[in-house]
């Protein structure tokens, strides 16, 4: 009797399940992201915002008023949020699109599941995939989100092909992994991972077996050569065109340390079991049907691909940036990894020696690992949060953590172990198992909610950088184009959070070339002693530092700094340099005072000593000269006018005073400095003013 054909309200009857879980992991993580109030990874949440606004504004990606390109897909789908106008609706928004694509991943891994497994037990993949800790990504603006959905999609299109080969299925297949590299770039590396599945899927087959078999030993070492020959070759071609690359394969013993601490967070984060029973599920060499062996080629694939790619990754970063634990790198491999798991264990027929393989391996990377259960929270392996969480919750050491992980491990091999100690219990069996894999999704999930809260704290520090309301500048100017000038910007997280939140900025400067990425920057030349700008702008606004006097007037101070309503040509009064963002003075400083024409005035400097009593008073010299500019179109010294000596006397505040003539510069200098308990060596806290008393004639 032939098979009515599923109606759709039978598919969706099937479906709902899988509705029902999305939408309940999806409320959680919206809500999750309601409670972060700022972005805290920078610069790259800073980078992805700027390119959709711009997109979203202009429709082309930009930075900073300039042209940039996109580098990834995300750009574009995180531009919609940005029409919400003012950021902080904005911001709401492009977390919400986070939280829907990522938690979306739970369709094609259950797909991919589906293809190998039953319907409820490709259930629990898809929600596994779904629940793993670095789901807290989805408060975060960066392309983890898109690029997590999209990888799992294409593996899941590969496996589809390599099963149910047809135009249609090999054609969406190779779309999804020629767009990948343009979601993220990492993604290129999904390429390999199916190419690498179908060699895999090819050779495994009773053809392909057969051929081999059929080989001389020649002919058999010839295919080796030409494999390690293909290899070096590619070694060589992306070494020549990867700088990162070249350097993180040279030191290979860094990759492969680096790379395996990757892979052993990825297996705390996914609670590992799932781990240790791929592991021995792949050792066994399972290729009886074409399923196991489509499966096989993508598990071995994606593990190459994203793994190589990891190590190198952590290996180049040892050399510029810091020693880390890229486990963020390696996510992708979670449904695959889940979905062989689910395969080792229907039915549990592991074989001792891959089972006792896997054990070792999974047991090594547990052991060698760096739990960094200490810290707050670890950015780049969320997997390791729950860690975090007991340590910080029921104060377990590392000690005490390592041997729950090796306890479970031995949880896992008793459970491989199980059919040949209790052939005959079947039925507790398998409830063992499925309360396993709840246990092992509960895992998955407290260690998601472990770094979703974590996540809190420094995105509250970040917030707490700025005044209330945070767009206090958008507020004001309206979004209008506006000019940030500062100082000793480096690494400024204030600045970062400034320039998020106010859109207005566009065009960021500095006095001392500190103005950090993403995107240009610009130390600005002046046309003359009046303080005219070069090149001039055409915005209307201009935020600075006290420290930094613009010619206009100040319409609103907030957060220590000053918006101006600046006339055109935008011209700067004064600015002070050599005074740390506290105030303090060590070995020099000076301030440069402009005018169109000479001015007479009074210079007061405040020389403050009252924050630090120490023994012997700070002795300064001020040089007072005429200012000039340069061939670099720079303020420098000029015409000596006068020099003046003071002294900083512990605990007291001491007023210099005397008359000067603008256009000036003053350079100071200081001795008998102190060593404070930052480490610094201080001369005082120094502030610098000039009130103009009559115009002089110009001589």
């Amino acid at each position: 009797m032939t098979q009515p054909k599923p109606t759709f309200l039978d598919r969706l009857l099937a479906a709902y399940p899988l509705l029902v879980a999305y939408l309940v992991l999806l409320t959680l993580y919206a809500w999750q992201t309601t409670r972060i109030p700022s972005p805290w990874i920078f610069t790259d949440e800073l980078k992805w915002s700027l390119l959709s606004r711009s997109i979203a504004h202009t429709g082309s990606p930009g930075i900073r008023e300039t042209t940039a390109p996109s580098a990834s897909i995300y750009s574009y789908f995180l531009a919609p949020a940005w029409w919400a106008g003012a950021t902080a609706p904005g911001y709401t928004a492009a977390k919400y699109l986070n939280a829907a694509v990522m938690t979306a991943t739970l369709f094609p891994a259950y797909g991919l599941a589906r293809l190998v497994v039953s319907r409820r037990a490709a259930l629990l993949v898809g929600i596994a995939a779904a629940a793993i800790p670095s789901l807290a990504l989805t408060g975060v603006l960066m392309p983890e989100s898109l690029a997590y959905f999209w990888s799992t999609l294409a593996l899941y299109l590969v496996g589809r092909a390599l099963l149910r080969p047809s135009p249609a299925t090999i054609g969406l297949a190779v779309f999804a992994v020629l767009i990948a590299p343009s979601v993220r770039d990492q993604l290129q590396v999904v390429a390999v991972a199916a190419g690498i599945a179908t060699v895999v899927f090819v050779v495994t087959s009773a053809r392909g077996r057969a051929t081999i078999a059929a080989w001389t030993t020649a002919q058999r070492v010839g295919a080796v050569v030409l494999c390690l020959g293909l290899l070096l070759a590619a070694d060589v071609t992306v070494a020549h065109h990867s700088y990162e690359w070249f350097i993180g394969t040279h030191f290979w013993h860094r990759a492969f340390t680096y790379g395996l601490w990757a892979f052993g967070a990825l297996a705390i984060g996914l609670g590992v079991l799932p781990v240790l029973l791929a592991l021995a599920w792949a050792f066994g060499g399972p290729v009886s049907t074409r399923e196991d062996r489509a499966l096989l080629g993508l598990l071995l694939g994606a593990t190459a691909g994203f793994g190589l790619y990891t190590a190198v990754k952590a290996s180049y970063l040892s050399t510029t940036f810091a020693i880390r634990v890229e486990e963020r790198n390696l996510i992708y491999l979670s449904p695959i990894v889940f979905l062989a798991a689910a395969r080792a264990v229907l039915p549990l027929r592991l074989r001792l020696v891959p089972l006792a393989l896997a054990a070792a391996a999974t047991g090594y990377l547990l052991w060698t690992t760096p739990y960094h259960a200490y810290e707050h929270l670890y950015s780049d392996a969320f997997g390791l949060s729950i860690l975090q969480w007991l340590n910080q919750t029921w104060y377990w050491t590392e000690s005490d953590l390592r041997w729950l992980l090796l306890g479970i491990l031995a949880l896992g091999v008793l459970l491989g172990l199980a059919p040949r100690l209790a052939p005959r219990a079947g039925r507790a069996l398998a409830v063992v198992t499925l309360v396993l894999a709840l246990a092992t999704i509960a895992w998955g999930l407290t260690g998601e909610l472990s770094a979703a809260h974590q996540a809190i704290a420094p995105a509250k520090f970040q917030r707490s950088l700025l005044p209330i309301p945070p767009d206090w500048i958008d507020r004001r100017t309206g979004r209008a184009r506006t000019l940030f000038l500062g100082k000793s910007l480096a690494n400024s997280y204030a600045f970062w959070s400034l320039e998020f939140w106010n859109q207005s900025i566009q065009d960021v400067w500095s006095v001392d070339a500190s103005a950090p990425p993403p995107g240009p920057t610009t130390s600005p030349d002046f046309e003359g002693t009046d303080g005219a700008l070069r090149p001039q702008l055409p915005d209307d606004w201009v935020v600075a530092p006290p420290e930094i006097v613009m010619d206009g007037r100040v319409v609103e101070r907030a957060g220590g700094l000053d918006l101006y309503r600046v006339p055109h040509p935008i011209r700067m009064k004064s600015f002070v340099s050599g005074i740390t963002l506290d105030g303090w003075m060590q070995q020099q400083s000076r301030y440069i005072r402009f005018a169109p024409k000479p001015v007479r005035g009074t210079v007061t400097i405040s020389l403050s000593r009252t924050a630090a009593c120490v023994d012997r008073p700070a002795l300064f010299t001020f040089r007072v000269s005429t200012l000039r500019i340069d061939e670099h179109r720079q303020p420098v010294a000029d015409r000596l006018q006068r020099v003046v000596k003071a002294v900083a006397p512990q605990c007291k505040v001491t007023l210099v005073r005397f008359q000067a003539t603008a256009p000036f510069r003053i350079d100071a200098t200081a001795t008998h400095l102190f060593r404070a308990d930052d480490g610094r060596d201080l001369a005082a806290q120094v502030a610098y003013a000039f009130v103009p008393n009559r115009e002089v004639s110009a001589r």
